[in-house]
């Protein structure tokens, strides 16, 4: 009978789909971490805390998310299988405790909270692509453009269809398997993202005011740091980079042994750290040549820049549709990876076509968001948190509570089991690591520093924001 498991276990990891090539796994790796979370979110909070914030984002990404990020990517490469399975093989060949699946549940739970209300946020993507194609913001008036957005909040029948749009975009690619769907999306968008972000970063520098935008972006006040500045910059830099959501554990687990994790890891973090600032540099050039203030929240992309774009004299519609098209690209990419962890774990654990498991999966994530679509209708509700006031109801609440609880909860549960209760599997590639210092600084960060820094954020989001 044992053997009889074995041979079944073997059986199915011969199975596994894998990337086609290494390029391919950097190519959705990075996908997966540079979506609206680095074009939407991040000038968002860099535009409300200033500079300061720029700093503190790059330290959480180099001493938390990067090591982060290595040990999911060895999670999934020792576990094979789904982040449940995955983390379960591990506790067997080490002989620790079965909670420790909870780490794989949590990735799912979070991945799908997150989607819920990132595709409210692709719908309005959608909406102003299709506003920029028919140029309905040329010559029109500052004042109508920038409160169209608002607008478009209170219009839920208008998100609802918008919603319905990216979710089936998004699924219809799902549902086909690993290299002819996932791999071949991303192999085609991430290069056409990738040239449009440094084509319109190149330009805004030139018809925008690049040097206030530089200004701004790298200044540094030590006294503008307090709390819910620490918590937005670590949280950011894991939602960023895909980390605690279960995303990097199945790209690892598709990742043929033999290549080098230090490689793909180092090649996410420093393209999502140069995603972030081109995208800045692109925002704020433009937004500071116009007057417009830096410091619009969420609404920056879709209030600030539309008035920018409509007052340009020459190729505003240009202008436009490119910016929005690059937003989208990036909310297909992130919501292809949001949702691979769930639907991974119903086609293993299911027992279910990978097609059926995708339009099962796409059809509770549409149902889950429009909690958040109606909250900015019927469902609408205030709170306080961390002494700002939150408008915005459940929309606010699943955002909150995915990136400020479960995320960093998930990922220091990741760090502990990763540097403490996983010796069999990161010594094994640890050994093979060139050079060996940089595992063993890996090593000491993830045991040590990692859960440390996660920790405080965690006290701080539980007892500081009443």
């Amino acid at each position: 009978m044992t053997q009889a498991n074995q041979g079944n276990q073997q059986s199915n990891q011969r199975r596994r789909p894998q990337w086609g090539s290494y390029p391919a796994f950097l190519l959705a790796t990075i996908g997966s971490s540079i979506g609206l979370g680095n074009v939407w979110r991040f000038p968002s909070e860099l535009g409300v805390h200033g500079g300061t914030y720029l700093y503190l984002y790059l330290v959480s990404v180099a001493l938390v998310a990067f090591p982060l990020i290595l040990a999911e990517l060895w999670i999934g490469r020792v576990g094979q299988g789904n982040t449940v399975s995955s983390v379960a093989r591990i506790v067997r060949l080490e002989h620790s405790s079965s909670l420790w699946t909870v780490i794989g549940w949590l990735g799912i739970v979070t991945s799908f909270l997150i989607f819920s209300f990132y595709s409210v946020v692709a719908s309005w993507i959608l909406f102003y692509v299709m506003e920029s194609v028919s140029g309905a913001f040329v010559d029109m008036p500052a004042e109508i453009v920038q409160h169209s957005f608002g607008a478009l909040l209170r219009n839920t029948d208008q998100m609802l269809i918008w919603h319905t749009v990216f979710v089936l975009l998004v699924v219809l690619v799902m549902s086909r398997d690993l290299r002819h769907g996932l791999e071949r999306a991303v192999r085609l968008l991430m290069p056409v993202f990738i040239a449009m972000l440094v084509w319109l970063a190149l330009y805004s520098t030139q018809a925008g005011d690049y040097e206030k935008a530089s200004a701004f972006m790298f200044s540094f006040d030590w006294r503008e740091i307090d709390a819910e500045m620490v918590v937005s910059a670590l949280t950011q830099a894991l939602f960023s980079l895909s980390v605690g959501i279960g995303i990097l554990i199945m790209y690892g687990s598709y990742l043929d042994e033999r290549r080098p994790l230090f490689l793909g890891g180092g090649s996410i973090m420093l393209f999502d750290i140069a995603i972030a600032l081109l995208t800045c540099v692109m925002i704020f050039s433009i937004a500071f040549a116009f007057g417009m203030r830096p410091d619009a929240g969420i609404g920056l992309i879709f209030q600030t820049l539309p008035v920018a774009f409509s007052q340009m004299p020459e190729n505003g519609v240009l202008w436009s549709t490119a910016f929005f098209t690059l937003l989208l690209v990036a909310a297909l990419t992130s919501g292809f990876a949001l949702l691979e962890p769930t639907i991974a774990l119903l086609t293993d654990r299911g027992r279910m076509s990978r097609r059926v498991a995708a339009w099962l999966v796409g059809a509770a994530a549409w149902a889950m968001g429009l909690v958040s679509v109606y909250s900015f209708g019927e469902f609408s509700f205030q709170f306080y948190y961390f002494g700002i006031e939150r408008t915005r109801g459940f929309f606010d609440v699943f955002t909150l509570l995915s990136l400020h609880v479960l995320l960093p909860f998930t990922a220091l549960l990741i760090a502990i089991f990763a540097g403490w209760r996983m010796a069999l599997g990161t010594n094994q590639a640890g050994e093979s690591t060139k050079p060996f210092m940089s595992y063993r600084l890996w090593r000491w960060c993830i045991r040590f520093l990692a859960p440390t820094l996660i920790g405080i954020v965690l006290l701080l989001v539980l007892f500081y924001p009443g």
